[in-house]
């Protein structure tokens, strides 16, 4: 015993003459002396610490692929990601998804919308809107004759394909003065998938993982417009707004909301891979189709409050996947606010929402609790009343205008303004590049492999080769 203190103490004694002797140096030719950081000894400071080494590998991780490849692989195996798409499960879930979001709603669209002019285009492109409207909803070639309003309203992306219209009738003229439309892109139905982790849930066992619980988004929507740069924030990190609002708290466990749970690899895809030039979105649509099924469940439910919390989950989820392809992690919180705008609609009502990223980290490990995400909603605006005699009467020009003012947006980039703060140059050989593309595609593929060729070959070999009537025929490789 006596042998292991006298031990112990020289150890001490050396590691304390080793750095004097590191001051005494820095001293002498006036550099910084850096010492390493205290660490808890106790069991649980212990494994922090480890953790933070971990978070600090991960940040030093020079692109987007090598982040998420890390994080995926080194999840602890059979960790439980939890299901959530824009619309909630249950009526419940709608004051849940904005706690595990951290978002803030705010009745009445920002003052920049409000202060933009837009009655130049308007009149530009005002008669080939009502031309596109009446043209959508009183077609004389349907084989069926003239449908009735109510079945435009409940048929699947009702809305969307009207939006897709008027957005491409205007979209040549708005592109000729704004270079931002000019330099877009219109993807339609991608596939947006974003993770992150939420702490405050309560552990029988004072468990890490069970305390932060990590929950995965997929959604489809009908369509998105991406920039290569990103719109300007509304608010700054500091304003009182995003510091010190008040988010509701609804910190039952998933379980309690019958939440689903699957056990494969987090993903995060914001309808493109790395690499795409446009990364930034302008406009994210949405149907209210979507909403049908969770209507069909309840009574006596208030609509708004579904439609809030559908447009906060999905602007959320897309800005955090867009936010991982700029180097940002759960762990490593964004250096600067995120906006999206998005547009809930099928065809005849609409809502617009313009949503505001400002942090992406609610582990236990780095939630400074000092930020809230931040959503604006318009009211509800109709825009025609009805369709009598094949006519579209009533025709509500306010939702042209906020059309038009979503799309005229325009981003502006803070001078010196870093994008991607967090990552480096690529380093990797040629073989490496691919072999980890390659691998990060296979983990992201949402195919099973058996079924992989029915999505990967030309329509003309599934249809004339793989026809159970067809001849025999070679067998067809994955395209």
């Amino acid at each position: 015993m006596q042998k292991t203190v006298c031990f112990r103490l020289k150890y001490s004694v050396s590691c304390l003459t080793a750095f004097r002797q590191q001051h005494q140096l820095a001293e002498r030719s006036n550099e910084s002396c850096i010492y390493p950081s205290i660490v808890d000894m106790s069991v649980e400071g212990q494994r922090r610490h480890q953790r933070q080494l971990w978070y600090d590998s991960i940040k030093a991780m020079p692109t987007v692929e090598e982040k998420l490849y890390e994080l995926a692989t080194q999840q602890r195996v059979g960790l439980k990601k939890y299901i959530l798409s824009a619309v909630p499960p249950t009526y419940s879930s709608i004051f849940f998804q904005r706690y595990i979001t951290r978002s803030l709603l705010i009745e009445g669209l920002p003052n920049k919308l409000h202060l933009m002019n837009v009655e130049k285009e308007l009149s530009d492109v005002k008669d080939v809107f009502n031309e596109v409207l009446h043209a959508y909803y009183c077609n004389p070639w349907q084989s069926n004759g003239l449908k009735q309003l109510s079945e435009y309203l409940v048929e699947k992306e009702a809305g969307a394909v009207l939006l897709n219209q008027l957005i491409a009738k205007c979209i040549k003229k708005l592109a000729m003065r704004n270079d931002h439309i000019l330099k877009s892109t219109i993807q339609q139905k991608p596939r947006i998938n974003s993770f992150w982790w939420h702490n405050g849930f309560e552990s029988k066992h004072d468990r890490i993982y069970e305390k932060n619980i990590c929950f995965k988004y997929n959604e489809s929507p009908a369509f998105v417009i991406r920039m290569k740069e990103p719109l300007s924030s509304i608010v700054e990190f500091d304003d009182p707004l995003c510091a010190t609002a008040d988010v509701p708290n609804y910190d039952y466990h998933p379980k309690v909301l019958g939440l689903p749970f699957k056990r494969n690899w987090l993903s995060s895809v914001p309808g493109f891979w790395p690499g795409d030039p446009y990364e930034f979105p302008l406009l994210q649509v949405l149907t209210l189709d979507k909403l049908h099924k969770l209507l069909g469940k309840i009574e006596n439910y208030d609509v708004s409050k579904i439609e809030d919390s559908a447009a906060i989950m999905a602007s959320f989820g897309y800005l955090n996947a867009t936010a991982t392809y700029q180097g940002f992690t759960p762990f490593h919180d964004i250096t600067y606010p995120l906006v999206t705008q998005t547009i809930l609609t099928n065809g005849q009502d609409w809502k617009f929402f313009v949503y505001q990223l400002n942090t992406i980290a609610f582990h236990e490990d780095v939630d400074n609790k000092d930020r809230r995400n931040l959503c604006w909603a318009s009211e509800k605006l109709r825009l025609f009343d009805t369709i009598e005699d094949g006519q579209v009467k009533g025709i509500n020009e306010d939702v042209y205008r906020l059309l038009l003012k979503f799309l005229l947006n325009a981003p502006i980039l803070k001078e010196g303004l870093d994008l991607k703060p967090y990552l480096g140059t690529d380093t990797r050989t040629e073989e490496e590049i691919h072999n980890m593309k390659y691998f990060f595609r296979k983990m992201y593929s949402q195919v099973r492999e058996q079924d992989a060729h029915k999505h990967e070959v030309a329509d003309w070999i599934r249809i004339y080769k793989n026809h159970p009537d067809a001849p025999p025929s070679p067998y067809v490789r994955l395209a």
